[in-house]
């Protein structure tokens, strides 16, 4: 569902994460966004919190907390990326 699908009132679907990111981002501290009440974390950049109070916590931590991710900006599959980047240009040096 695209952002534009979304009511600035409803909440955004939950993003499908594959098994081999869930395991990854459960070892992530990557700072992530919540809002009081809703069950979704999100990037910062998130398009859907725009104008919303947000709390920053790490990614794990809102796993932890059973918050889930936000289909709108899709931090798992995000931060999971950056992360095997990020391995891959260590791994290389």
């Amino acid at each position: 569902m695209a952002e534009a699908d979304t009511p600035a009132d409803e909440e955004p679907p939950e993003e499908d994460t594959d098994a081999a990111d869930l395991l990854a981002v459960a070892d992530l501290v990557d700072e992530v966004r919540v809002l009081d009440e809703r069950p979704r974390y999100h990037l910062s950049s998130c398009s859907w919190l725009a104008g919303r109070p947000a709390l920053g916590l790490p990614v794990q931590e809102a796993r932890q907390l059973q918050f889930t991710p936000c289909a709108v900006c899709r931090p798992d599959a995000t931060l999971v990326s950056r992360h095997r980047v990020a391995q891959r240009e260590v791994s290389d040096d």
